[in-house]
């Protein structure tokens, strides 16, 4: 289940904040899955025998491990490299960190115990994810981070009011200052 809150609360992101970076990413976790849809017709691995008569689908490699490794590994680089350090302490980027590697772990375990994949399979799954998950990050983070005040200022970055938080360094901090700034006798958003 875990896979799915993530994807709801991304797209969830994705619609309401239209930060670059966080687009990105889902977008990075769609190729990810479609990634995994490939190499599983490719391998054709059959899943545990257990649960190999009740499905039709291949189990190599897992796309709960996979999906699990892309994300875990793009949040602790985002946690440690792109997020401002004044942001977080230390200790709770760790607990952060650590919450989020024991819930891939878990998603991972419960996989293999609920026989819907091998030992192998989820490895397989997870050391992709990772893969892809730290390759991705580089390419946002090298690539396409550079292009994003492009890309807010485009004509279709105008229409679909797309924003860059890059150089925001606490963007809590930041939304929280401009909406009780915002004045509050009359004006509207629509006004401007």
């Amino acid at each position: 289940m875990t896979p799915i809150f993530i994807a709801i609360g991304l797209s969830t992101l994705v619609l309401f904040r239209r930060d670059l970076f966080t687009i990105c990413q889902f977008i990075g976790l769609l190729i990810n899955e479609l990634t995994n849809i490939v190499l599983k017709r490719f391998l054709k691995h059959p899943r545990p025998t257990q649960l190999s008569a009740q499905t039709r689908s291949y189990g190599m490699p897992s796309d709960h491990s996979q999906f699990m490794g892309f994300f875990c590994a793009c949040f602790i680089c985002f946690l440690f490299i792109r997020l401002d350090k004044k942001s977080f302490s230390h200790g709770f980027r760790y607990i952060l960190c650590g919450g989020c590697i024991l819930s891939t772990l878990l998603t991972c375990y419960s996989r293999i115990y609920l026989f819907y994949h091998t030992v192998q399979q989820v490895f397989v799954g997870l050391a992709l994810g990772i893969i892809f998950g730290l390759a991705w990050f580089l390419i946002v983070q090298v690539f396409l981070t550079p292009m994003f005040p492009q890309m807010c200022n485009s004509f279709i970055g105008r229409i679909l009011m797309l924003q860059d938080f890059t150089l925001i360094p606490n963007v809590l901090v930041f939304e929280y200052n401009n909406s009780r700034n915002w004045p509050r006798h009359g004006t509207h958003c629509n006004s401007h």
